[in-house]
């Protein structure tokens, strides 16, 4: 059964619309040369596989291409009752077109004609067509047509219409207006006609969004699309399908580490140290465990044997079930991917399949990161790979050419120039770098009402349009970078194309080692209706706050650790050029992770007293430092103060996980009164961490009147003692006493 067809997503709408003007252009050339006319759909018009009541699909189309030889063409498919009445004696007529399409040009208008539009004539001949006796609402069956050559009555080299109408009897009476109806292009190449290349880059893409806590977001997609019969399962079914035939292969690296987080029970982004750099803990560090366990969870860490993707899932006791699942169909497509492409051609992204026009005006650094980072992850992988530049929509800004590497291979599609290159290696050089020129006509597929990218339809597109690059006698290979959300059904169809003798399927590599036809830079086409689809200065600005937040706390880690490579991971992905319809949120989330740090940095923590009163104007004041989190860090304390008082930084402190350290820090006071202090937790070189504790402190100068006390209370003693001596001395002499003025003794 055929997809049904859907919008075009947001990155090639730019190029749909390019390929729709050059269909405009070409329009009163293909009107002459097929004798119909040509016209675009309507706006808002409704495909015509809604409107009809039958659904033809084509299966196959044997042979692909027509030659000298006299074989029969046949087509099977299937047409399929769409509406909710029952339909009798359905046939199924083979058309066709004897009036040749000459050149690709023309061939885009014809691609581009209303479905509904009569391109061919039917072969009603006894013995050519089938028929259904009975159609029931909702059921499909299946048809064979063998239509002889001669009444196919093609007899010029040149590109044609094939295609299958559907006439029946409903409550409607039969006319002679097709039902439903399937069409697509058959070329036709005389056998001295010689040979050309050709090579077709399957797109390994997709879009990828994280968490705030960095586990990968949306699993249960990413489950069913690696799953049997999901998308990226249909895109390696695609690779094994070909055989022999050499493809390239189009990589972002980060949908394989992705694949490899998930294959590790997508854990969070991890604190903990990076096994491959082993360290000892600091002799001082304090292990007095909180009252409380620390902020999070250990989570298996980000090994670094992938460069920050795990190679291998934990032991299947730390996951659920359903993380178990979800790991092992990740595990598997993984290493199906790894044994496809060994031998092939692999192209890789920069990682995160970057915004690169958005980065040569935002950040530089971000592209230089991204290409570094992929061929890490493809390093450690153990796959060869070539460097690539490859934008989804085959437009490239100048300012993001100039900026690539001069190893770096770059793929632009057709539509990127203002006409297209006459280049007969499809290979140009444009501001310094080699380009390597895509079809974007192959790209588009075929016409409608069968969805454009399916299989056949992409085969019949290839075939017809190196069979009029062959007419034309050009011997620039044919390049096919498939859609990047391509979800083929029976990818087989696809390479079938190179079964013909005058096509030979090369790998791109090969194709951009030849000789390249200089360009100026004037002739490369970037509108400012283009510029204007590119990521802003505001998503570039939330990826760099999540990059400096992650370095802030790696350097507050004591042992090395892997936070700061996955925090640009997260980063990379947020910058994707799959993110243009959706900028805002991937900012957001780039936002939200480092908020996410922020948090976490805060569980370091500084506790002080209530207020502190100082009995001089020198004192110490204590506080405790507390480490929430369940790794080392080390930190220091600072404070603020109004000015009129000094309080001595801390000594840099060691804390293991979930342990405290006292402080006592030297207190100073240039006046009396009440002073406002500010504790304040940071790493070694001063910045904040967020853990912070005020307090009030009073400074007095009570050591004075202590003495005045003092004094004062021994002056009184002593006097009281005196008066007390002479008294008694002046009552004994009154008294006779002799003794009077000894004293007495003690009794």
């Amino acid at each position: 059964m055929p997809r049904p067809s859907s919008p075009l997503p947001a990155p090639r709408r730019q190029v749909a619309r390019r390929r729709h003007r050059w269909a405009a252009l070409a329009a009163g050339l293909a009107a002459t040369l097929l004798g119909v006319p040509v016209t675009a759909p309507a706006a808002g018009t409704a495909p015509l596989a809604d409107a009809e009541p039958l659904i033809v699909h084509l299966d196959s189309i044997t042979p692909a291409a027509l030659g000298d030889d006299d074989d029969p063409v046949e087509i099977t498919g299937t047409v399929t009752n769409q509406s909710a009445e029952p339909w009798t004696d359905v046939n199924l007529y083979a058309f066709r077109s004897t009036t040749p399409i000459l050149d690709t040009t023309s061939l885009a208008a014809s691609a581009a004609i209303d479905p509904a539009e009569a391109v061919g004539d039917r072969v009603v001949e006894p013995g050519t067509f089938d028929t259904v006796d009975l159609l029931q609402p909702g059921q499909t069956t299946g048809f064979s047509l063998t239509v002889p050559r001669e009444l196919l009555g093609i007899v010029e080299p040149g590109a044609y219409w094939i295609g299958v109408h559907a006439i029946g009897d409903s409550s409607v009476p039969r006319d002679a207006f097709a039902d439903g109806r399937a069409r697509t292009f058959i070329p036709y190449v005389a056998s001295s006609a010689g040979s050309i290349d050709a090579a077709v880059v399957l797109p390994v893409r997709d879009q990828i969004r994280h968490t705030a806590s960095g586990r990968v977001s949306g699993v249960r997609r990413w489950a069913t699309s690696l799953g049997d019969g999901g998308r990226l399962d249909a895109v390696l079914d695609a690779g094994q399908a070909s055989g022999g035939t050499p493809i390239s292969w189009l990589v972002d690296p980060a949908v394989l580490a992705t694949v490899a987080r998930l294959a590790a029970g997508n854990p969070s982004r991890s604190l903990a140290a990076d096994p491959a750099q082993e360290t000892e803990a600091p002799e001082d560090a304090e292990e007095e465990p909180t009252e409380e366990p620390g902020a999070g969870v250990a989570e298996v860490p980000f090994p670094s044997d992938l460069g920050g993707a795990p190679l291998g899932p934990p032991a299947p006791e730390e996951l659920s079930d359903d993380k178990q699942a979800v790991a092992a169909v990740a595990q598997a497509w993984l290493d199906r991917f790894s044994a496809l492409v060994a031998g092939d051609t692999v192209l890789s992204l920069p990682y995160g399949d970057l915004d690169v026009s958005a980065a040569a005006t935002h950040g530089p650094v971000f592209y230089t990161d991204a290409m570094a980072r992929g061929a890490e992850v493809l390093t450690a992988l153990g796959i060869t790979h070539t460097p690539v530049l490859a934008p989804p929509d085959g437009l490239i800004s100048p300012d993001a050419l100039q900026a690539a590497t001069d190893e770096t291979v770059v793929l632009l599609g057709d539509t990127s120039f203002a006409v297209p290159p006459d280049a007969p290696n499809s290979m140009v050089r444009l501001l310094g770098h080699k380009v390597v020129v895509t079809s974007s006509g192959a790209a588009s597929g075929g016409p409608g009402p069968t969805t454009a990218d399916e299989p056949l339809a992409l085969r019949q597109r290839l075939l017809s349009e190196a069979a009029l690059r062959l007419y034309a006698g050009s011997t620039a290979p044919v390049v096919l970078v498939l859609p990047d959300d391509w979800y083929p059904q029976d990818p087989a169809d696809l390479f079938s194309a190179f079964d013909v003798p005058w096509l030979d399927p090369v790998p791109v590599i090969d194709i951009s080692a030849r000789s390249a036809v200089g360009l100026s830079a004037s002739d490369l086409s970037y509108t400012e209706e283009d510029a204007a689809t590119e990521l802003g200065a505001t998503s570039f600005s939330a990826a760099q706050a999540l990059r400096q937040q992650a370095a802030v706390m790696s350097g507050v880690l004591t042992s090395p650790d892997l936070v700061q490579q996955q925090a640009t991971d997260e980063a990379l992905a947020t910058l994707s050029v799959r993110q243009r319809p959706r900028e805002a949120a991937a900012a957001g989330s780039a936002r939200a992770a480092a908020g996410y740090l922020d948090d976490q940095l805060a569980d370091i923590d500084v506790v002080a007293p209530p207020s502190v009163t100082l009995s001089s104007e020198d004192g110490t004041l204590g506080a405790t430092v507390v480490n929430g989190l369940d790794q080392p860090v080390t930190v220091r304390v600072e404070a603020t103060t109004d000015g009129s008082l000094e309080v001595a930084d801390s000594e840099v402190l060691n804390l293991a996980p979930g342990a405290r350290s006292r402080l006592l820090l030297d207190v100073t006071a240039s006046r009396l009164g009440i002073h406002q202090v500010r504790l304040v937790v940071t790493d070694q070189d001063g910045t904040p961490l967020g853990g912070s504790a005020s307090l009030p402190i009073r400074a007095a100068r009570v050591s004075a009147i202590i003495w005045y006390i003092m004094v004062f209370g021994a002056v009184l003693l002593f006097g009281t003692i005196a008066v007390r001596v002479v008294r008694q001395v002046r009552a004994g002499r009154r008294d006779g006493d002799p003794d009077a003025g000894e004293p007495e003794a003690a009794s």
